[in-house]
């Protein structure tokens, strides 16, 4: 009788997906096959988007920040993996969100819930925001909203 062969898998991108997948299916078997997994990424380090430097004294983060606690899988795996110790949390207390815009850096108006305001005067007295931005905003409160198509990135619709 001949012994099977595992099975092969590659796993193209080493982003948070092609990361997960790849874990997944190591701890894995199928049919009692092992599962011999490898990993492609183009780019010199793995994780994709998401990515945490220090740059003059402060933490900057260049990807998603909160997973934690609107996935609490994420949590369970990156403490599997060994990682819960290497968490970051923000102080809330002092914790200002900047976007750089047009060369400078301008807080995020108080009160926006995953880029949605729910506070309007915080947004008017924002300089991230042309009058113009600011007008076209509103008349979304004023105009139906559009016919679904396909599914559409959170990039393309902001």
């Amino acid at each position: 009788m001949r012994a099977e062969q595992p099975r092969r898998v590659v796993v193209v991108g080493g982003g948070i997906t092609g990361l997960a997948a790849a874990h997944a299916l190591q701890e894995r078997t199928l049919g009692g096959l092992s599962i011999d997994v490898t990993l492609l990424e183009a780019s010199p380090r793995l994780g994709g988007k998401i990515l945490t430097e220090q740059v003059d004294g402060f933490t900057v983060e260049g990807g998603p920040d909160s997973f934690l606690t609107s996935k609490p899988a994420a949590v369970d795996l990156c403490t599997r993996l060994g990682l819960g110790d290497r968490f970051l949390t923000s102080n809330q207390d002092a914790r200002i969100v900047y976007v750089l815009h047009r060369g400078r850096l301008h807080p995020l108006p108080e009160g926006l819930a995953l880029v949605v305001p729910l506070r309007l005067l915080p947004v008017l007295r924002s300089r991230l925001f042309s009058p113009w931005e600011k007008l076209r905003m509103g008349l979304d409160l004023l105009r139906p909203p559009a016919p679904a198509r396909e599914d559409e990135s959170l990039g393309s619709l902001m």
